[in-house]
């Protein structure tokens, strides 16, 4: 049995499925131990195990078979892995860790049921997720959000908002209580539009059309090449300064601070609608 850990936030637990998929394909069974168990549900493979407990006589056994027979380690922790490695994409980073040299990088795949494939809704629409990041280069300014809306319903799109706080709301506020309603609703959408976060990850794995507001994060470390829709992130003669730290928070922008709008994440509402009128096209 193979143990892999990733705690932690929803989308970097989202990119270890190629890893999972990777040493099942093998004939291997995988443990994942993880604080979203959610993102495998229903996964086709009775290969995955998800949270079984760790104990400390299989950490010794596979300390010993590393040091004696110089094997590979059966417990594969990955918090921490692309942190310690910035400037490579996150799946890279996870295959690095893990010791893997001959995968492609590939989106993650999600495995709905038949009733989260289900459309709830009667109209078509776009999911719209822009709900603040406590870190301001991650987070969207300039943007009358308003018109944003005003435009999509006119392309005859209803507006879908995912929000945990309910604040800022221009499109219907759907409630969605678990990551897995966020799948089924994101699945049935016609775009989406928002920050780099969970959201946008599962509209990324789910091949929906998307908009992705980028700010001091570099798309190519979070993104592959056959992504499905494109990206916003304005110049800054600073750009992609998350990378130049280890750790997950990145550094303090350099131009105004934690308080003010960096340059990378203010944008133009007019920017916003060309883009999304580009893609609808």
């Amino acid at each position: 049995m193979i143990q892999i850990r990733r705690s932690l936030a929803f989308g970097d637990v989202l990119w270890t499925e190629p890893l999972i998929r990777y040493f099942i394909e093998k004939s291997e069974v995988v443990n994942m131990v993880t604080d979203y168990p959610e993102v495998f549900y229903n996964y086709p493979s009775k290969n995955l195990i998800l949270n079984q407990r760790i104990r400390n006589t299989h950490k010794r056994i596979d300390n010993f078979r590393v040091k004696l027979f110089g094997c590979k380690s059966r417990i594969i922790d990955l918090n921490n892995a692309y942190e310690r490695r910035p400037k490579m994409h996150v799946l890279e980073a996870y295959f690095e860790q893990a010791g893997i040299k001959d995968a492609p990088l590939t989106y993650p795949k999600l495995y709905l049921s038949d009733a989260e494939k289900k459309n709830k809704f009667d109209k078509p629409y776009a999911v719209l997720h822009i709900e603040k990041n406590r870190l301001n280069f991650r987070n969207i300014y300039g943007v009358n959000w308003a018109e944003v809306v005003k435009f999509i319903k006119q392309q005859g799109m209803e507006v879908l908002q995912l929000s945990t706080t309910g604040e800022d709301i221009y499109g219907n506020w759907v409630k969605t209580p678990s990551f897995r309603e966020v799948m089924s609703v994101i699945c049935n959408s016609k775009f989406f539009i928002g920050a780099d976060s969970g959201p946008g990850h599962i509209a990324a794995s789910l091949a929906v059309p998307s908009l992705i507001f980028f700010g001091a994060i570099n798309p190519k470390y979070r993104r592959l090449q056959n992504f499905n829709g494109s990206f916003l992130q304005q110049p800054c003669e600073y750009a992609g300064c998350y990378h130049e730290v280890f750790g997950s928070e990145g550094q303090e922008c350099r131009l105004v601070g934690y308080m003010g709008a960096p340059k990378c994440s203010l944008h133009k509402t007019e920017s916003v609608i060309s883009a999304i009128n580009s893609a609808l096209i």
